[in-house]
Order: structure tokens, then C-alpha cells, then sequence
């Protein structure tokens, strides 16, 4: 006989009760397999996104790199392009106008000059300051310039140099009335500044045996200071000095500074001419490619001996001419008064070239000069 079912209440509730439980842990067990998702999902998300990132990172990296290479390289060619500009602007038209696009160029001293070196005590002979050149230049006669100052005609380039020693602020009241009043003084003293002024004579140089200062050499000129009154060879002063009074001829009023802006002058004559010496000697190479015809260059007007002192110094005034007086027209420039140029008139005068043994006919010293040398370096050694 079978035994009746007996009735559990708790077994009753645990069936009653079971599909919600079994739902709940299912419920559970779901949760947690979508939360492993979300974490899996989330860090495929992170990966994908870092590797994005890095990506663009990357890309932005490259694209910054080409484009400082593409900056860089514009740089390069405008500099080149802007050389090449400056270049070629460099050569002043016939018309005296510079030529599009000129730039003022930086003054840069033309490293081809040689200064005069010497131990101290050592004389400047003849041939040192090439005393035929500058006596050709100073003692010329040709009454062809005009005065900057007062626009007064028909002066020779010695009188007009002079005179802008004179007027520099830089020049003593005694200076100034020797430099007015003793031509022959005057004339010594501006030969010598000619060389400071082109740079052939550095500023350690002074030229009477009394001044003794550090950093400076003594050296007496005997062409220039033999024929004079015993005490006269002190107006030479120094180098220094000379080279202070030229500076003030050129900063005294306002007066070009460069090659281009001397060009751009309507009013003639354009500056004075020892700024135009200045200037000249700073662009010596532009001016080189202008007037010269190879294998001369500007620096041989000074120091080149094989070219007879004579057609160098009228070289040196046709140019002198030219840039002071002359509106630069093929017209005026075949008219210049110191010669016929070459190249159809528009370059400088041939030069004569000296067989060996004309160039020691050049600048002879005279036995009143050495004597006149032995002495000042026996006073120098007291």
C-alpha cells in the first residue's frame, strides 16, 4: 500500500520561491558575463583609441617635420634669392639709378688691403706710402671739382679735400689755420690721411718719436717730413687723430653711408670726398665690377708697383670724377676731364705697366731723407 504523500510546507516555498531564485543568479551570472564584455569592449576601445592617438600624434609629428623642412628650405632659397638680388643690384645703372631691388649692402672692409706693417722705429720710405701716387693726386692741377660745402666750381681735388679736413669738428683751430694757411703742410697731411682713409694706414701708427703709448709704433715719413721746419713733422700727428678728423668730415652733416645711397643723391656733388673715399674702399669690390677692366682692381690704384705711379693717380681722379661730378650717363662719363676711359669711355684709363727697371725709378729716397730717418730713430732710442 503506498504511503501518502505527506506535505512539506518548506518544500513548498523552495518550489514557489526557485524560478526567482534560478532567475536572480541567472540575472547574476549575465551581469557578470556583460560587465567581463564591457571591461573586454572598453579595453579594445582604450587600444584602439591609444593606437589612434599615436597615429595621429605621428602623422601630426610628420606633417610638423615636412613642414619645418618646407619652412626651412623657403628660408634657403629667399636667402639665396635675396644674395643674388643684392648681387645683382649691386652694379648701378648708367642713369646713376640703382637697379630695382638694390638693398644697401653691409659695410664689409675688402679683405684685400694690405695695411702697412713695420717694427717700431722703422721709416715709411717712398715706396711704403707710395709717395709718387699721392703727390700725382694732390699735386694735379686740373680745376675740376666742386666744393660740397659751398657750392663753389672749378677747384682741384687737392683744394676740395683739404678744405673737408678743415671744416671736420674734429680738427683744432691750429689744424685747421695750417691745414688753410701752408699748402705744403696742408698737402703733407693729406697724403697721409688719403691712406688712413682708403685703409692702406692703420690707426697704430704716429709719426714723431716723442709719443710713446701703448699699442703704437713710431715711424717717421722722411719725404714728408725732411723739407719742413724742425718742429713741423708733429702736425702729422697720429694715425688716430688723422683717422677722428675724417671721421668728423663725414659725420658732421648727414652724408651717405653706402654705395647705394651715394648713387640716390640727385644734388652734385653727391657727399665729399673723403666719405666718398670711404665708401669707395668699403665697396671696392662693386666698384671693381663697375669701372675696372680685369685684371686690375680698385686696391691696385694704392699698392700695385708695376703700374707707373702717373696712370694710376689719374685712374684714381677720373674715378674720383666720376662719382662726385658726373650724373652717370655714357655722355658725361666719356667727357670726364682726366682721360678717355676705357670700353668705349665707361671704364677707368689704361693703365701703364713698368718694366722691372722702371718700377725702381719709382720712388727713390734722397740721401737728405735716410739722413733725415737716421736721425728721428736715434731720437727715438733716447
Amino acid at each position: 500500500m503506498e504511503e501518502p504523500q505527506r506535505f512539506d510546507p518548506y518544500d513548498t516555498l523552495s518550489q514557489q520561491s526557485s524560478p526567482t531564485l534560478g532567475r536572480s543568479e541567472s540575472k547574476q551570472h549575465i551581469d557578470k558575463d556583460e560587465g567581463k564584455e564591457n571591461i573586454i569592449e572598453d579595453a579594445k576601445d582604450s587600444r584602439e583609441k591609444t593606437a589612434k592617438t599615436g597615429k595621429e600624434t605621428k602623422e601630426a609629428k610628420d606633417g610638423k617635420d615636412k613642414k619645418d623642412l618646407k619652412e626651412k628650405k623657403e628660408r634657403k632659397e629667399s636667402i639665396g634669392s635675396s644674395k643674388r638680388r643684392t648681387s645683382s643690384a649691386g652694379t648701378a645703372s648708367k642713369s646713376g639709378t640703382p637697379r630695382g631691388g638694390a638693398r644697401s649692402q653691409t659695410l664689409l672692409i675688402n679683405s684685400k688691403i694690405r695695411h702697412i706693417k713695420k717694427k717700431d722705429g722703422e721709416p715709411l720710405w717712398r715706396k711704403d706710402i707710395q709717395y709718387d701716387f699721392l703727390k700725382a693726386v694732390f699735386y694735379d692741377e686740373t680745376k675740376a671739382f666742386t666744393n660740397s660745402y659751398d657750392g663753389t666750381p672749378n677747384h682741384t681735388y687737392a683744394e676740395i679735400y683739404v678744405d673737408a679736413m678743415a671744416r671736420s669738428s674734429k680738427s683744432s683751430k691750429v689744424l685747421r689755420e695750417k691745414l688753410l694757411g701752408d699748402r705744403q703742410a696742408g698737402l703733407n697731411i693729406a697724403m697721409v690721411c688719403l691712406l688712413v682713409n682708403i685703409g692702406r694706414m692703420n690707426t697704430t701708427l704716429n709719426f714723431f718719436p716723442e709719443m710713446r703709448a701703448q699699442l703704437r709704433t713710431y715711424h717717421p715719413i722722411p719725404s714728408l717730413q725732411t723739407y719742413s721746419d724742425p718742429t713741423a713733422y708733429k702736425q702729422l700727428q697720429d694715425a688716430p687723430r688723422l683717422k677722428s678728423i675724417l671721421k668728423g668730415a663725414c659725420e658732421d652733416r648727414p652724408e651717405p653711408s653706402t654705395l647705394d645711397q651715394l648713387l640716390l643723391q640727385t644734388q652734385i656733388p653727391r657727399t665729399n670726398p673723403i666719405n666718398l673715399a670711404f665708401i669707395l674702399a668699403t665697396y671696392a669690390r662693386r666698384v671693381t665690377d663697375d669701372y675696372f677692366v680685369a685684371p686690375y682692381e680698385f686696391y691696385d690704384l694704392i699698392m700695385n708697383v708695376e703700374i707707373s705711379s702717373q696712370s694710376r693717380a689719374r685712374a684714381f681722379l677720373w674715378l674720383m670724377w666720376v662719382y662726385l661730378e658726373s650724373d652717370m650717363s655714357p655722355e658725361q662719363i666719356r667727357s670726364n676731364p682726366f682721360g678717355i676711359g676705357q670700353d668705349n669711355g665707361q671704364k677707368i684709363p689704361s693703365f701703364v705697366t713698368l718694366a722691372p727697371g722702371d718700377v725702381e725709378s719709382e720712388n727713390v729716397d734722397t740721401d737728405a731723407e735716410k739722413d733725415f730717418a737716421v736721425r728721428m730713430i736715434e731720437e727715438r732710442k733716447k
